[in-house]
């Protein structure tokens, strides 16, 4: 009877001990696990930020020293034709890798930058220039017209980037996950095409401070313009498979959208 006894407080220890390990390597495993979830959590936090920064850059560079018109093959451009086009290529990848609506967030951001550096540019029109500021004239030449810009190009901007986003997607529900070269390049040229146009006609149209071209000077450059975009788009098309796949790699998860 006593070891009767004996065994089965033996088998009942043997099994409270067994409960207890398999308890303490589940708990191992969720830790483990919370931990992954985190750095992957942070690096997704990083990319998107680098993104933001990137694209927020580049918007600003736009609305600045992208003004600026010069003369290649005889075709008039203006210098944002090497700097805007990078805001569809990064708005693709957040697209394909993040989703419709953290793509959407970039587009509000932009424009929140846009709007932030317009405001800072009218008050620096408005304060009155020191005695021994030089360029006074020079700065209101630059900036004075800025308010038109502005407007042309936020409004070029919200329509174009929103519906870059919404033609992606929709290519993407059509095609699944493969022939990103379509949506990207699709959804680009005719983002590209409503952004040229609005941008350029709100702006140069009757502004001869500016632009003292015609009407028909106005189409041609924003059908130059539009063809260097395009260009422009389907050389980014490596550089979208290449952005598409590096983001997914470094933040450890193949599919977010």
């Amino acid at each position: 009877m006593c070891c009767s006894n004996k065994n089965a407080i033996l088998h009942m220890d043997f099994f409270t001990a067994e409960k207890y390990f398999c308890f303490g390597c589940c708990s191992v495993v969720r830790v483990m696990d919370l931990i992954q979830k985190r750095e992957q959590n942070d690096r997704q936090e990083l990319v998107y930020a680098c993104l933001v920064a990137i694209y927020v850059m580049v918007i600003l560079l736009t609305n600045t020293v992208g003004t600026k018109l010069f003369v290649l093959a005889g075709i008039v451009f203006p210098v944002s034709l090497f700097c805007f086009p990078i805001t569809f290529l990064v708005t693709d990848i957040v697209s394909d890798v993040f989703g419709a609506k953290k793509a959407q967030n970039f587009v509000v951001i932009g424009f929140l930058a846009s709007l932030g550096l317009l405001g800072f540019v009218l008050l620096g029109l408005w304060v009155p220039p020191a005695p021994s500021y030089n360029i006074a004239d020079a700065y209101h030449q630059v900036f004075g017209p800025t308010w038109r810009l502005f407007f042309a190009s936020m409004t070029a901007y919200l329509v174009a980037q929103t519906i870059d986003v919404r033609v992606f997607h929709f290519i993407k529900s059509r095609t699944g996950e493969g022939q990103l070269w379509l949506r990207n390049n699709v959804s680009t040229m005719i983002s590209q095409f409503v952004d040229t146009a609005i941008v350029l006609f709100l702006f140069l149209y009757k502004n001869e401070a500016i632009f003292s071209g015609s009407f028909s000077d106005l189409c041609m450059l924003v059908i130059s313009v539009y063809i260097g975009k395009v260009c422009i788009a389907a050389i980014d098309t490596p550089f979208c498979y290449v952005g598409v796949w590096w983001v997914r790699k470094y933040i450890g998860k193949p599919d977010l959208g």
